[in-house]
């Protein structure tokens, strides 16, 4: 593990799924970050979508609508119909807010997924899931704490920030107490060979997903 103060030696590059590349902000502070679990160490990286992020993601989302009503209808006869306003501003409204609360964020041995938060080190479950359209990860530790639905494209996009974390899956890997199935660990190129051995059937049904 790496000093919890410092983060230094930085852990490998862990494997990604999404190569997306946002580094943690360092002109800015975070805007009204939800408390981190702070003794377990400082905040050593972080991800937050931008203002200006939150402005593109909802004028998309007006112009998407006003696309879709014109097509459909055939002309812009529906500029008259102030429903037609109601859902389109509302929803700009719902994803400009929606988006300000993505905050991601890591130190030495936890991550944070808004306010839910777990100890890495220390985690008795991971398990890969699909939520909709996202590839999520749920995340349950020791001390019962919980991340349900951890957007894997999310939490990839911070290349230092998914370092951190996958060293401490690793490790609780490793430790012998976490459960994670052969999908788990195939998604994560997380070896068989670390913590307990998978039976022949778990071999088995990995090597047929990766043929």
């Amino acid at each position: 593990m790496p000093d919890s103060s410092t983060g230094e030696p930085r852990p490998p590059r862990a494997p990604r799924i999404y190569h997306g590349t946002e580094y943690t902000p360092l002109g800015r502070r975070p805007r009204n970050p939800p408390d981190a679990p702070n003794h377990l160490g400082p905040t050593l990286e972080w991800l937050q979508p931008t203002v200006r992020d939150k402005y593109i993601s909802a004028l998309l989302i007006a112009g998407i609508l006003i696309v879709y009503l014109t097509v459909i209808n055939g002309d812009f006869r529906w500029i008259h119909w102030w429903i037609m306003w109601v859902i389109i501003i509302g929803s700009a409204l719902l994803l400009f807010r929606g988006i300000g609360n993505h905050w991601t964020a890591a130190g030495i041995n936890w991550v944070q997924w808004r306010e839910d938060w777990v100890d890495t080190y220390q985690l008795t479950r991971i398990q890969f899931s699909a939520d909709g359209y996202s590839r999520v990860l749920r995340l349950k530790d020791a001390h019962g704490n919980k991340i349900h639905s951890f957007k894997i494209s999310e939490i990839q996009r911070n290349p230092d920030l998914w370092d951190l974390v996958y060293n401490g899956i690793l490790h609780s890997v490793a430790s012998g107490n976490c459960d994670i199935d052969t999908k788990t660990r195939h998604i994560l190129k997380i070896p068989y060979e670390l913590g307990p051995r998978p039976t022949r059937s778990e071999r088995t049904r990995g090597r047929r997903r990766r043929g």
